[in-house]
């Protein structure tokens, strides 16, 4: 398979995400969005699924990857925290558009989702939830915090900010500082704790 052909076709359905809903985009619109004919899309992937498929890998790849192997005190914690939001939570085009195909996955896909919804709990909240736990024992974070929820709620509020401000586009009528937002949502979790 061609790659300058694949990020074409990848391409051209990206930016087709920003005009209409994914399952009203066909593989025509597709091919002619990314100037091959639709013959070629089919050479290169089974059906429009498959790209769904690499576009939200691609999404993954970007949100996923809190380090917390050298956490040893509470500020490291923070700074790592602020690190992986700060990655995670961009205003940048293609982030919005991964964002769409991932909302449209959480509608419409539910198996796909699940195996998702998987990557997160193991590579995204479940090494938090670990530095919060290890934070109970060392840190003085409150023994009856239920770490699973309390964790959830700092990535879904601060994931949800950003769904609302980038993927909606409500910073056009108001805009906010995501620096600003994620130390806010990070030092609110982080007493939450105490």
């Amino acid at each position: 398979m061609s790659k300058e052909t694949k990020d074409k076709l990848l391409d051209g359905t990206l930016s087709l995400i920003d005009k209409k809903p994914f399952q009203q985009i066909s593989t025509k619109e597709i091919a002619e969005e990314s100037g091959v004919a639709e013959v070629t899309l089919f050479r290169h992937f089974t059906n429009k699924e498959s790209l769904l498929d690499i576009l939200t890998d691609k999404f993954f790849k970007m949100i996923v990857g809190f380090e917390s192997l050298n956490i040893n005190s509470e500020e490291n914690f923070r700074t790592e925290l602020i690190k992986f939001f700060t990655k995670a939570i961009k205003s940048d085009p293609l982030q919005r558009k991964l964002f769409k195909i991932f909302l449209y996955i959480g509608m419409y896909r539910k198996k796909t989702f699940f195996k998702y919804a998987a990557i997160y709990e193991s590579q995204i909240a479940g090494p938090i939830e670990q530095i919060v736990d290890y934070g109970k024992k060392h840190w003085g974070y409150r023994k009856e915090v239920n770490s699973d929820i309390t964790v959830k709620l700092l990535i879904n509020s601060i994931g949800f900010f950003n769904i609302v401000q980038n993927v909606f586009l409500l910073r056009e009528v108001k805009t906010y500082d995501f620096d600003q937002i994620i130390e806010i949502g990070i030092d609110n979790f982080l007493r939450s704790l105490k």
